[in-house]
């Protein structure tokens, strides 16, 4: 071994500065959707971390954790309605099974039910407006 290549420390990694340093960049790398890999003078790099593992992990992570107020249904009404064309609103489309309209058809459902209500209530609110003057 040439004297000016100094191996890796044997001690753990992650109790360095340059390892603390490679996991924060590794981390953003994996939220970037980027695999992780380890260098190989051989030929090609050697995959560590696959970008498909983190959304496979918070699958596993949001199946454990109870969603009362429905956060993830909200995220993707909110991104599907945008109708923009974000990578974010395609993967938003994709997730609730590929039609955009979707959202908007139960949104019909939900609301056509009511329409001889609301009817019936705003017949009522015009007549007590005209009858009252405000």
């Amino acid at each position: 071994m040439s004297a000016l290549r100094k191996p890796i420390p044997e001690d753990d990694f992650l109790e360095t500065t340059a390892g603390q340093d490679w996991l924060a960049e590794s981390v953003e790398e994996l939220i970037s959707r980027r695999n992780i890999e380890a260098p190989n003078a051989m030929g090609r790099n050697k995959v560590l971390v696959n970008a498909d593992h983190l959304p496979e992990a918070l699958a596993d992570h949001m199946t454990a954790q109870p969603d009362p107020d429905r956060y993830i249904e909200k995220i993707l009404i909110e991104l599907v309605g945008r109708e923009d064309d974000s990578l974010l609103h395609r993967w938003a489309v994709r997730a609730i099974g590929g039609d955009p309209l979707t959202i908007r058809a139960m949104a019909v459902d939900l609301i056509a039910v009511h329409a001889n209500a609301y009817r019936d209530t705003k017949r009522e609110s015009d007549r007590l407006e005209r009858e009252c003057g405000f």
